[in-house]
């Protein structure tokens, strides 16, 4: 059992957020060390501040949360990509994996950071044609290494 914390702690050091790591630490020796769930009030708290909470189990409650505050600040202006064009990414990734609920949220927030109807349009456009891509060379049995010679990747 040790062993196996070390391995996976092994992989989470080597993930770059910090709170990710505190979040998948906890959640593989929470059991064993026997740490307390979030008290009643701190997570009806945590449910005020945002509906999404009540997804997690009490005994990580308070991680998650903290952790989706800082998944959000990719869509922020201290993030390296545009708050319109991370949410067309997202809009592209939601409909590429096929879910439902990623889509709305993330058309709705696409919306919200200023992309038009075509900007999103577009988006899922580029998603279905990767996806399309995708599928002609990996059933035509194309080869990486073909490809990677016709691109001229080295």
């Amino acid at each position: 059992m040790h062993l196996i914390l070390l391995s996976r702690f092994n992989y989470i050091s080597t993930t770059k957020n910090n709170t990710m790591k505190k979040l998948l630490l906890l959640l593989l020796i929470a059991p064993i060390i026997g740490l307390s769930q979030t008290t009643e009030s701190a997570y009806e708290e945590l449910i005020k501040k945002s509906p999404f909470n009540e997804m997690y189990p009490k005994i990580i409650a308070e991680d998650a949360a903290e952790y989706f505050d800082e998944f959000n600040l990719l869509f922020s202006e201290d993030s390296p990509i545009a708050s319109k064009e991370a949410r067309l990414v997202a809009v592209a990734v939601s409909a590429a994996i096929r879910c439902e609920y990623c889509i709305t949220a993330q058309v709705h927030s696409a919306k919200m950071a200023g992309a038009t109807d075509d900007e999103i349009k577009a988006a899922i456009q580029i998603a279905a044609e990767i996806q399309r891509f995708s599928t002609l060379l990996y059933g035509n049995d194309f080869g990486i290494e073909r490809l990677e010679k016709i691109l001229g990747v080295n």
